[in-house]
């Protein structure tokens, strides 16, 4: 499996690091069993996370896949518990990419996360740190 997870319960914080190729069905498969296996314990609900892209090797995405990506992050959350997701990317497709997602994730009703699309992890972090999601430039 190309993602690995760490939760830090002291930062409150779920970090997942993709490597390899980043491609939709994956993508897909790999949300699902986050939902399940890591995501399930109801401390974990208010964690704000990291989605890491810079190890990928490629993206082989299509609107239609993020689209679905979208929806079915957005199955999970919890209704009146507002948290972050920042993803990291690297490469100027993939930020688009990014952008794509964070765009059709606000679109889903019912959708109770901010998500923002960073360059490194310290823009990520000072991001996830600030009151306002708006707070830092992207």
């Amino acid at each position: 499996m190309p993602a690995t997870h760490k939760i830090d319960h002291e930062l409150k914080l779920i970090t997942t690091i993709w490597s390899g190729v980043a491609i939709d069905r994956e993508l897909c498969e790999a949300l699902l069993n986050y939902q399940q296996e890591i995501k399930t314990p109801p401390e974990l609900e208010t964690y704000n996370e990291i989605v890491d892209f810079s190890e990928a090797t490629s993206f082989k995405l299509t609107p239609d896949g993020i689209v679905k990506l979208a929806g079915l992050a957005a199955r999970k959350d919890v209704k009146g518990v507002k948290t972050k997701l920042a993803i990291i990317v690297r490469i100027p497709l993939a930020y688009g990419f990014g952008r794509m997602y964070e765009v059709y994730r606000s679109l889903v009703p019912n959708s109770f996360k901010d998500v923002g699309v960073f360059k490194t992890y310290s823009e990520a972090m000072e991001w996830l740190k600030s009151p306002d999601p708006a707070a830092s430039d992207r």
